[in-house]
């Protein structure tokens, strides 16, 4: 069951990868060198020195440009797993590159033209958006810092925290909305219905706190209909696409963009149906262009918008935009008005901003050099390959080698840092986590799902690791820690408070460590008398609660499709685990949420989750014992192979695994195999950002 809606959530676009078996490396970052014609291997090379790829740096010409991307798309390790790709580059007027690499259609070798074959933008979708919020702010038809029920036409969003929620906020992602993403993925639905179905709550001052919101910029794109009294489809093509001559970009999937869309690959190279986009007109994700288009936006935007005679924007209001506007602090920026700021360690000492995209198939990034007057784009459309990291760095390293100084540490003190210590869990995927530590050296210890880290203070609330990479902090008005931007780059992480340890659970229990950890992240029911009850089975009605307070998405409002669930406590939570993960129940239409679940059927819903968001092939794992059912099987080969498992499971020398999967799972297993899942299942994390 792949969701069919033209976003996926953040929280469940989940690496494959990893399920093959790959290892992170613990800096958890790529390592670059400049392409040239004479260095085809070059992106498995390290560099000694970053920036001094060649000797002089090459100036930025049409023949450069394209014997760099020639280069790096006939690289053996890019070539092979290839199947589409556009590359545009824009620099002083001028388009220097603009060309396919592979195929729009692999069957029959139909190759990409960057004139008329459509690609799904995804969230780059989000500029034009701001673009359109922006011309009416220009017109005086929106001041950006009202709060923006003015322009909801009635739809009223609760909001907790007594502080204006503004357009402002909606643009650089700083709502404090509940969720932030979608629910659902019914087709046809209008972006007016989706909008008033789907109400959010301000839970977070807004401003305080950034958190990726695809809901916001579907507000935003409400907001363009009010104002404008049109569809948004219809302003955008009005007022952006036809000033700049974008002849082939459109917000909607009709045929005539579905004739010549490319066709998309997964992983294992089979073609992904086309999908509906949802809503049908998604202003945060559902935009078609082509390259010459695509060409053209950048153009207008890099020339104080205006492209021609055409103009989409004021130079003020177009400079106002890609200026950088939000951070965990003054040295670290996050958000300009819809571009982002992520990825600063490849900057090479540049101001950029940029805007990635990603979808079933389509993985996208846009990035501009505004004081150059230099702009990119890549997209490819298969999941196989996502080079977008390593094209943006070898980019940057070749014709903007690092031209700044390293920051000089201050030094610091174990005492000076104990106020960073704790647990800080990620604002939009509750599932990744943090643990901050003072070091004896006077350095600042970091482990996350990338591995550990070691970090020098540079200014009061600034680190930077080995790598060059920065992690912010921010204090509330008491001078408390209050948040932390580091290697997840499309959220901040909340200092967690410390959780008092269960009065049941041994501190010598071998199962203590994975119950603490899920306690101090709040995925554990609290009682009166603070036990876990560790010995006792898990019900399946508690099993698929703890699943959906892992992932954190926003529980579903549908009606409950088991008839022994309706009025049941957890009934929203197992109706939402039937969208997000293919839950199924008996064939009478029961789901028995207080019967104890066995370890197969434990599995079975922790597989299916995965499957019903990523495109994944079961590893192959070695089973001893009691077989599971054939309809478990490949779940169960997926729990070993993972070894999502705690003490109880017994492995021989052979690496045979006795999963034990037809009797009862008990609490204090769930505990481990859900801590387990949350280290060895990533999030895409490297330019990805919904």
């Amino acid at each position: 069951m792949k969701p069919s809606n033209c976003k996926r959530p953040r929280q469940v676009i989940l690496a494959s990868v990893l399920i093959a078996g790959l290892v992170l490396s613990s800096s958890g970052l790529p390592a670059y060198a400049a392409v040239t014609p004479n260095n085809n291997q070059a992106q498995t090379q390290s560099l000694a020195k970053k920036g001094t790829a060649t000797s002089a740096t090459p100036p930025i010409t049409a023949k450069a440009v394209e014997e760099f991307a020639d280069a790096f798309f006939a690289c053996a390790d890019v070539k092979k797993k290839l199947t589409g790709a556009l590359f545009v580059v824009v620099k002083d007027g001028k388009v220097l590159l603009n060309k396919g690499y592979g195929y729009s259609d692999v069957t029959s070798k139909t190759p990409i033209q960057p004139d008329t074959t459509r690609f799904r933008m995804a969230s780059i979708s989000k500029l034009f958006t701001t673009t359109a919020v922006m011309q009416l702010a220009e017109q005086g038809k929106i001041d950006l810092d009202r709060d923006i029920s003015a322009y909801m036409n009635g739809v009223v969003i609760p909001n907790q925290t007594g502080v204006p929620l503004t357009t402002k906020n909606l643009m650089t992602h700083t709502t404090g909305y509940d969720y932030t993403d979608f629910s659902g993925n019914t087709p046809g639905v209008t972006l007016q219905n989706y909008v008033k179905n789907n109400v959010p709550t301000v839970k977070i001052k807004p401003g305080e706190a950034y958190r990726y919101d695809n809901v916001a910029f579907v507000h935003q794109g409400y907001i363009v209909e009010n104002v404008a009294k049109t569809d948004f489809n219809t302003y955008v093509k009005e007022n952006i696409f036809k000033p700049l001559g974008m002849t082939h970009s459109d917000f909607l999937l009709s045929p005539q963009v579905q004739q010549n869309l490319a066709k998309t690959y997964d992983d294992a190279g089979k073609e992904i149906a086309v999908y509906p986009n949802y809503p049908d007109i998604d202003p945060s994700g559902s935009m078609f262009s082509t390259g010459s288009d695509m060409a053209q936006y950048m153009l207008a935007m890099l020339d104080g918008g205006k492209l021609g005679d055409s103009r989409i924007l004021e130079e003020k209001t177009t400079n106002t935009m890609e200026a950088y506007q939000y951070g965990i602090n003054d040295s670290l920026p996050v958000m300009s008005y819809g571009f982002e700021a992520m990825h600063h360690h490849l900057f090479n000492g540049q101001t950029v901003i940029g805007k990635g995209g990603d979808l079933p198939g389509f993985h996208s990034w846009l990035w501009m050099v505004p004081e150059q007057k230099v702009g990119a784009m890549i997209i490819v459309n298969g999941e196989a390959l996502d080079p977008r990291d390593e094209i943006f760095g070898s980019f940057m390293d070749q014709f903007y080698p690092e031209q700044h100084k390293a920051a000089t540490p201050i030094k610091s003190s174990k005492e000076s840092l104990a106020k960073f210590e704790g647990r800080f869990q990620d604002l939009r995927i509750p599932l990744l986590s943090a643990e901050v530590k003072a070091g004896e050296d006077g350095t600042l210890i970091i482990k996350d799902a990338k591995g550990t880290h070691k970090l020098q203070q540079i200014e009061a609330l600034l680190f930077e690791d080995e790598q060059g990479v920065k992690a912010g902090f921010k204090a509330d008005e008491h001078g408390e820690i209050e948040y932390m931007y580091y290697n997840y780059p499309d959220s901040f992480l909340k200092k967690m408070p410390v959780q008092s340890p269960f009065s049941d659970v041994s501190a010598d229990s071998p199962y203590a460590a994975s119950i603490d950890q899920l306690n101090q992240q709040q995925f554990l029911n609290k009682n009166a008398a603070n036990s876990f009850r560790p010995e006792e089975a898990m019900t399946r009605g508690e099993f698929v609660q703890l699943l959906m307070k892992v992932v954190g998405l926003q529980l579903s409002k549908d009606p409950v499709i088991f008839k022994d669930v309706v009025g049941h406590d957890l009934a929203q939570e197992i109706q939402s685990a039937v969208l997000y993960a293919g839950l199924k129940g008996t064939p009478d239409g029961r789901f028995e949420p207080d019967r104890a679940i066995t370890r197969q059927e434990a599995a079975s819903i922790l597989w299916r989750f995965i499957q019903s968001n990523v495109s994944a092939q079961a590893p192959q794992a070695k089973l001893m014992g009691t077989l599971p059912a054939p309809w478990a099987s490949e779940a169960v080969q997926f729990v070993a192979a993972m070894q999502l498992y705690g003490p109880e499971v017994k492995v021989d020398a052979n690496g045979a695994v006795d999963y034990e999967p037809t009797r009862p799972m008990l609490r204090q297993e769930a505990a481990v195999m859900f801590d387990t899942f949350c280290k060895k299942i990533p999030v895409l994390l490297y330019g990805v950002d919904g």
